[in-house]
């Protein structure tokens, strides 16, 4: 049940949808994480002054790419109770990022805002779904 709520999870952080100002567009999660790798390797972290959201895209991107190989990798281990230290981890970088996003977008435009947290909703839903599932599964262990 656990395995399967952070599948959940992951799917959801996937198709958050981030709009571009610059680009005049959105964007879902996924398309931004496999962006940054190439972006970064070119490039560096380079944050313009002009555009410090769409800048700041890129680092957002890596951070959840992180989180959630790190819960891919935590899916293939045989025992994933015990490892609920980097569950946590994984989720939490996963939830940095979106909220960065959120308020990188809150401080651009209200209606990008929108967007972005209504897409985002059903994986903050989910993520207290997958923290509850872990509590319940570590008391009964106990």
């Amino acid at each position: 049940m656990l395995k399967r709520g952070i599948i959940i999870t992951l799917i959801l952080n996937s198709i958050i949808l981030i709009g571009v100002p610059a680009g005049h567009g959105y964007g879902i999660m996924i398309m931004f994480e496999f962006i940054s790798i190439p972006s970064l390797i070119k490039k560096g972290f380079d944050f313009q002054k002009e555009y410090p959201f769409e800048s700041s895209l890129i680092f957002t991107a890596l951070v959840s790419l992180i989180g959630k190989l790190i819960s891919i990798v935590l899916l293939f281990s045989k025992d994933i109770l015990q490892k609920n230290n980097w569950i946590y981890i994984g989720l939490t970088l996963m939830l940095i990022s979106f909220l960065f996003v959120c308020y990188g977008a809150w401080y651009y435009d209200s209606f990008l805002f929108a967007v972005t947290l209504g897409s985002g909703i059903p994986f903050m839903m989910y993520l207290g779904r997958v923290i509850y599932l872990m509590n319940k599964a570590r008391l009964s262990t106990e």
